[in-house]
């Protein structure tokens, strides 16, 4: 469940210092950067894979450099697509970009906890419970890095590099 506090503890902005002074909190950990993306509704259930590989490649990272993921299972299969899109040379060069493709995730990595099928999907609410999993998640595995993801129907996917306090 999130509560009010635990959402001051994931926010790195200006006010976020003052905050967490004045109620005595210890920050979860911080943003480092964050991407949207839009693509073909066609290939609903892809957004997390054009959301976070440009996060990726401004970080200079790949696939296994961090140690959790979380990518929101809109339906099971879904995670899947995901997956093997990272992992077909055509569809990262066509697609995203790249020279080859991204490779294959190491999944002991992903959804640990497991995904949104076990987990819930809260509509218009998963951003906000994978993003604070994740930070409970590095600190419970004293980890350093994660990515958070969701995708969003219509085509779309959001994500975010974060790294625990």
């Amino acid at each position: 469940m999130v509560n009010n506090m635990d959402l001051v503890l994931i926010f790195d902005v200006p006010f976020g210092e003052e905050a967490l002074k004045r109620h005595d909190l210890k920050p979860l950990g911080r943003i480092v950067d964050s991407q949207w993306a839009g693509l073909d509704p066609a290939q609903m259930g892809l957004g997390p894979v054009h959301a976070a590989t440009p996060i990726l490649k401004r970080h200079g990272l790949g696939l296994n450099d961090l140690d959790y993921w979380e990518i929101n299972e809109a339906f099971a299969a879904q995670v899947l697509g995901c997956l093997a899109a990272w992992k077909d040379d055509k569809y990262c060069k066509e697609q995203l970009g790249l020279e080859r493709a991204m490779g294959e995730l190491d999944e002991e990595k992903l959804n640990v906890d497991g995904g949104a099928v076990a987990l819930g999907h809260p509509v218009g609410a998963s951003g906000a419970r994978i993003v604070l999993h994740m930070l409970k998640l590095l600190k419970r595995k004293n980890a350093k890095r994660g990515m958070a993801s969701i995708c969003i129907g219509g085509g779309l996917g959001g994500a975010m590099l974060l790294e625990a306090a």
